[in-house]
């Protein structure tokens, strides 16, 4: 059994450490700030206020609001293709900034040309949420190249005194011409095919059957099922399984905005799941859910000791760090709690699934949120009063899921600590008879 489970814990320490994975993960997160600039631009252009709509119309800003979106979550796969191949150059210890342009660069060579009015220009659709797939694969693929060019040595050496600048951009410039022309005779080639070029290659083969398995709940289910065990063993199993939600979520709320921007209304947005979901319900309070251990303990447990820790550990539950309630009540590796810290979050997300997927809640736009923005206000934010409301219900349901657990606990702890108190006691009359003794 220990043998086994040594393996299981190497490979997800292989996954959460590969550079690969690190980059979409890391490139795709570091979206998060024109993400955020395009969700309040798109809140601000859709806000169902008659008055503020009139007032944005009078001005002209509505418009501006609508462009600032376009500009953002409407072409987010560029800024996705660029930022994945600079986090890979990163992981390799390359130049960053020129793998990052070539990723750019041999997306856009992949995305196709459509003409309209007898004009020529890329499809827009192809730089959202269709093309977030390609802009992945060419950051890992085209940046891995030209990573892995220089790391052969193959670069124009400058001579001593050049400053460092230069020598750093002519060093890139054989690589960044070998990619790119890589990329420019990968597109000619798929100009041939059915498919018309790599982007509708990658988005029929690749990125529609994986979306059609993300939008299952039972595939989000899957994922948080394994993101729990691992946290039971110690591994920080978010980390782990965080880029694979990223990659396969995101597109999906990039998606809902699309629909939310061209006037699509919440209940027939296309996604019920997304990041936006996973992140508001899928353990709220941090993984397992604790936010609703911490309720349960302060509101029943007598423990000096679980009283302490959640207390110490309530304010920062609230922005989603719980890194306190798992190691210091603890429940890493903790039997008796295992069941309620695995399931709390499973049943969240289908709690809070079936409430929106029968029509009792809306579904999510797709407004992104940053993380540690307290509960309750990242779900008003995300979704208004009714998402967080939502939240409320799952974290009941964790409060009773927990508490049978934490009444066992609190007994076992409570005569624990009442046998410490006797024995210290002890110890301490013992020590007085004896100076007493003495004294005499």
């Amino acid at each position: 059994m220990d043998k086994y489970m040594d393996s299981v814990l190497t490979f997800a320490d292989k996954i959460s450490n590969n550079k690969y994975l690190k980059a979409i993960s890391n490139g795709l997160m570091a979206t998060l700030p024109v993400n955020i600039i395009g969700s309040i631009a798109l809140l601000l252009a859709v806000l169902p206020i008659e008055g503020w709509k009139n007032f944005i119309a009078s001005i002209n800003l509505g418009g501006y609001f609508s462009v600032g979106y376009s500009m953002t979550v409407g072409v987010i796969s560029l800024y996705a293709a660029f930022l994945v191949g600079h986090r890979l150059a990163t992981e390799f210890n390359q130049s960053a900034v020129p793998a990052g342009i070539v990723s750019l660069f041999a997306f856009l060579m992949m995305t196709p040309l459509t003409t309209l009015d007898e004009t020529t220009t890329l499809d827009m659709s192809k730089l959202g949420a269709e093309g977030l797939f390609t802009a992945m694969i060419c950051g890992l693929v085209f940046a891995r190249i030209y990573c892995l060019i220089l790391e052969k040595n193959i670069s124009i050496k400058m001579p001593a005194g050049v400053p460092q600048f230069v020598s750093d951009t002519f060093a890139g410039l054989i690589p960044a011409i070998i990619v790119g022309f890589i990329a420019i005779i990968i597109s000619w080639l798929f100009s041939f095919t059915t498919y018309g070029s790599f982007s509708d290659f990658v988005y029929q083969l690749l990125a529609s059957p994986l979306q059609s398995l993300s939008s299952s709940v039972g595939s989000l289910v899957f994922i948080v099922l394994i993101q729990m065990v691992l946290w039971f063993f110690g591994i920080h199993g978010s980390l782990v399984v965080g880029s694979f939600i990223t990659a396969l979520y995101l597109p999906m709320d990039v998606q809902n905005m699309d629909a939310l921007a061209s006037g699509v209304a919440r209940s027939d947005l296309p996604n019920i799941l997304s990041k936006s979901f996973y992140d508001l319900f899928a353990g709220i309070g941090g993984a397992g859910g604790t936010l609703s251990l911490i309720i349960v303990i302060l509101l029943l447990a007598k423990s000096k000791q679980s009283r302490t820790v959640a207390n110490l550990s309530a304010v920062p539950g609230m922005f989603t760090i719980n890194e306190p309630m798992i190691f210091g009540l603890p429940l890493i590796l903790n039997p008796l709690m295992a069941i309620p810290f695995i399931l709390t979050p499973l049943v969240q997300t289908l709690v809070a699934y079936l409430a929106i997927w029968s029509g009792l809640f809306p579904r999510l736009s797709g407004i992104q949120v940053p993380f540690g923005t307290p509960i309750f206000l990242n779900g008003f934010l995300a979704g208004g009063w009714q998402i967080a409301l939502l939240q409320i219900i799952c974290v009941l349901a964790g409060c009773l899921l927990y508490l049978p657990f934490v009444k066992i606990m609190d007994k076992e702890k409570v005569k624990s600590e009442e046998q410490a108190a006797a024995m210290e006691a002890s110890e301490t009359e013992s020590e007085k008879l004896s100076v007493d003794g003495k004294t005499v």
